[in-house]
């Protein structure tokens, strides 16, 4: 972890910049899917949430003299995004959203779990244990999201199909 320690300026600054883009998706989902009432409270929170962790890690940019920076290119997540298929339905294509940002998450909880337990800073290292659980309830909230969508899907093509017969 010592490469960790000496470059915790460039680990912060990444980090406050995964926070905005974090604060930044839930609110292209309230903006692309306003009528999903459910998709849309949970991403309100999310939004609040992430620009609180944003402003605390902000603060421990400037706490140790350091500046936000300039916002560099995540290789991992533009990797993530081949993965996902172009086209299909809107809702598909929702879904699809919904997994890639749970996995956004999911990898920064890890990495968070990470600097948790090995940072030598002790304040870093509490600071990075609470957001580790707060990381790990963002990913679990977007499957989450994704199952009740599902349900509703299904429910509704049963419906559909029985108001047919």
């Amino acid at each position: 972890m010592d490469i960790v320690e000496k470059n915790i300026e460039e680990i912060l600054v990444d980090h406050a910049y995964c926070e905005q883009k974090a604060a930044s998706t839930a609110i292209s989902f309230i903006i692309g899917y306003p009528e999903k009432t459910e998709l849309v409270q949970a991403m309100i929170d999310l939004v609040a949430e992430e620009m609180s962790h944003f402003k605390m890690v902000h603060y421990l940019l400037i706490e140790r003299g350091f500046a936000l920076g300039r916002e560099r290119k995540d290789e991992y997540v533009n990797r993530l995004m081949q993965f996902f298929p172009k086209g299909g339905s809107r809702e598909d294509h929702l879904v699809h959203k919904l997994l890639y940002a749970a996995l956004i998450e999911a990898r920064s909880c890890e990495r968070f779990r990470l600097l948790s337990e090995k940072l030598e800073d002790k304040q870093l290292a509490r600071f990075y244990k609470k957001l580790m659980i707060s990381e790990a309830n963002h990913y679990t909230m977007f499957f989450t999201v994704c199952a009740y969508l599902r349900r509703t899907r299904k429910n509704r093509s049963k419906m559909e199909s029985s108001t047919r017969l």
